[in-house]
């Protein structure tokens, strides 16, 4: 087991307005290679979201108002760098490229029930105010120990 605490950012889109903010913990063993890799959110340790700025979804969010947290890597990550812009090798895309295929991977989170709050709709790329609108989306910027 290897639990680590990361800070993740999000900046606003284009078009788009705002910015994020995630404090997560968890078992880092946890996180593969194998695309579409979604980690229960009852195997994260902690999780707080804070949006500001948006259009619509401000606010803080915990643990409870996510079922899940995508998060995987086409190569193995190492935790102890800035996640963003690490590269594999044979011309693997830099993890937190926002690509839709989800090619260099993806950081995102899953929404409860509610649909309000954050939620992922592309690789790397929240919308604030889960899939209703309005919402603005906001790209990855940073994930750091």
């Amino acid at each position: 087991m290897a639990i680590r605490t990361l800070t993740a950012t999000w900046t606003a889109g284009i078009g788009s307005v705002g910015s994020a903010t995630a404090v997560i913990t968890l078992d880092t063993d946890l996180v593969t290679t194998a695309p579409g890799n979604t980690i229960p959110i009852a195997q994260v340790q902690d999780l707080t979201v804070t949006v500001q700025g948006a259009r619509a979804g401000n606010g803080t969010f915990g643990k409870d108002d996510f079922n899940a947290v995508q998060f995987y890597a086409s190569f193995p990550l190492d935790f102890s760098q800035p996640l963003i812009g690490q590269t594999g090798s044979g011309g693997a895309l830099a993890y937190g490229t926002p690509d839709a295929q989800g090619g260099a991977g993806d950081f995102n989170l899953l929404s409860g029930s509610g649909g309000a709050g954050p939620a992922g709709v592309a690789a790397f790329t929240l919308a604030t105010n889960g899939r209703n609108d309005p919402s603005d989306v906001l790209v990855i910027a940073s994930i750091n120990p």
